[in-house]
């Protein structure tokens, strides 16, 4: 597809209308009331104050939940690393967060912008982006939701999709390459999003196999090569994703098997809706009227063109996507729940909500494929007056409140709910402030120095008996205690201090070193990661070579 000059005014205004979108996060002072957006908020200022420390990849946040835990196990890396690394530059969490959501936004739509170019004029691919932007559901995760990571993700799904496209259309071998790139990015930015997309990418990975006159033999090695580039980029993301799925288990969210939450399916309602309720109550999370009639306008219009013109045109692309509204929507009801209950990754997706995220692109292609056909300016305009009436009233923050900008640094509670306790520790915040972070609690002696950082603290103790320290951390596998060099036992289940960091230290004068350290479970995703890594680079400079081996 070559660019025209169209596209590139149509690329400012895509700008234009995000910065409309997101205008009023920064218009007020401090940040909306959401569901999430103080969790990321404060995840990736303490990313940035772990980086500022050396820990690199990060994994241990020390003034989180009170005593610190190992929020890089489970949190959302991308937004996390990036948000960190603007917030030290900022030194203002609030700003770096909008920043964020605009970022979000605006390239999520350039880049679904360019997928349609693929199939649609300019002005076509414009009005789907437009409808897009202003979808019901982005705006409930912008403004309701704070849902960053979700909105983020936005970014990488028309990359894949465009990858394929190149890949299997244009049988570019670079195709490969961006493919991996992007399912590495998704994955370490959304690991959820990664499993709600695939409805998505891996249907089109078919379709575009299935309808370009491909032989059985090109057909097989493009499918090979597809499936060997998203894994690869999932084996890049192995120092994330491995303890993530193998150390959940010392989380209270760990020992359950089905993570799906009760009564949280769509119903009809849903779908139909123009409004929703800022609080928990009822259907809070809504589809949208607008989006809804899109979709059965483009079954009527199916129908139409079956059964009553009987015509030959070429309508694969909008069987397509047809079919992927149906087998999404059904995702999202009661009776896929013969689903959830079985396959491991589906429910822990938590809510059948989040397939709304695939579901959302599905009404601008559509909008698209009929403007393409149905060039009348009428038309455009009465998308844009309808997207205005349905869509604009929803656009607003509620209770903008200014929070001290140091409350992100530090948290008392786990801002990621109690379910993210490990096992063997209370209510976090139900725990004494730490401070000193470390403290003889019996025998005689004294703290002569102390060096802290996120990760690590070098005591140096004068103790006149054998006594009893505590650092007010938080154990988690990883966590080492070395006297003079020699590792020591740690105790964590001291009546009085339920799952803090205990250790003994004899008479004398000791340098003790305490360290979080890898397991084996991370060395090992760290040894993954880098591996395919290097495989990754590899096959990057052989490409030319590769390519001629296999003949594409």
């Amino acid at each position: 597809m070559k660019l025209l000059k169209i596209d590139y005014l149509f690329f400012f205004l895509i700008f234009i209308i995000s910065a409309l979108f997101v205008f009023e996060l920064f218009l007020f002072p401090g940040r909306p009331a959401t569901f999430d957006s103080n969790i990321h908020i404060t995840t990736m200022t303490q990313f940035g104050q772990a980086i500022i420390s050396g820990d690199f990849p990060v994994v241990w946040l020390n003034n989180f939940a009170n005593y610190g835990l190992p929020v890089g196990i489970f949190a959302q890396q991308v937004t996390n690393y990036a948000g960190g690394a603007i917030t030290i530059l900022t030194q203002n969490p609030i700003f770096t967060y909008n920043l964020l959501v605009f970022i979000a936004i605006c390239f999520s739509g350039i880049f679904f912008y360019l997928f349609l170019r693929l199939y649609f004029k300019p002005f076509s691919s414009f009005l789907g982006i437009f409808v897009f932007n202003f979808t019901q559901y982005r705006i409930f995760d912008t403004y309701v939701r704070g849902a960053l990571p979700e909105i983020f993700s936005g970014i990488f799904l028309p990359l894949i999709l465009i990858s394929l496209y190149i890949l299997i259309v244009k049988k570019k071998n670079y195709a490969f390459f961006l493919l991996t790139l992007f399912i590495a990015g998704l994955t370490l930015n959304h690991p959820m999003m990664l499993v709600v997309y695939s409805i998505l990418f891996i249907p089109y990975l078919f379709f575009l196999l299935l309808t370009n006159n491909l032989s059985k033999q090109l057909m097989a090695k493009l499918l090979i090569i597809a499936t060997s580039s998203m894994l690869l980029g999932f084996l890049i993301a192995g120092y994330y994703v491995l303890p993530l799925n193998f150390e959940l288990k010392y989380f209270y969210n760990g020992l359950w098997n089905n993570h799906l939450v009760l009564n949280s399916y769509l119903s009809l309602s849903s779908y139909f809706t123009i409004r929703w309720d800022y609080f928990l109550r009822g259907d809070i999370i809504q589809f949208g009227l607008l989006e809804t009639s899109i979709l059965i306008s483009g079954f009527l219009y199916y129908f139409y063109k079956k059964l009553i013109q009987k015509s030959k045109e070429n309508l694969k692309f909008l069987e397509f996507i047809l079919f992927l509204s149906v087998l999404i929507i059904f995702f999202t009801t009661p009776f896929s729940n013969f689903f959830y209950e079985r396959i491991f990754f589906l429910n822990s997706l938590q809510f059948p909500s989040r397939f709304l995220s695939s579901l959302v692109i599905l009404p601008p292609i559509l909008i698209a494929y009929f403007y393409d056909k149905f060039p009348k300016k009428m038309f455009f305009l009465l998308i844009v007056i309808m997207v205005c009436i349905f869509s604009f009233p929803q656009i607003y923050g509620k209770n903008f409140t200014a929070y001290p900008l140091n409350s992100y640094y530090s948290s008392k509670e786990n801002l990621y709910l109690v379910t993210m306790n490990t096992i063997w520790t209370g209510t976090t915040e139900d725990y004494p402030d730490k401070n000193p972070q470390g403290e003889i609690i019996s025998g005689k002696g004294k703290i002569i120095a102390e060096t802290l950082k996120n990760s690590s603290r070098i005591y140096t103790i004068d103790a006149t008996t054998s006594l009893t320290m505590v650092d007010h951390t938080f154990y988690f596998p990883g966590w080492n205690v070395y006297v003079d060099g020699i590792k020591t036992n740690i105790e964590y289940q001291n009546p009085k201090y339920r799952g803090v960091i205990t250790y003994l230290v004899p008479a004398g004068k000791h340098s003790i070193y305490l360290v979080f350290q890898d397991t084996k479970v991370r060395l090992l995703g760290k040894i993954l990661s880098a591996t395919s890594l290097i495989l990754f680079i590899g096959l990057f400079f052989f490409r030319n070579k590769i390519s001629k081996l296999i003949k594409l």
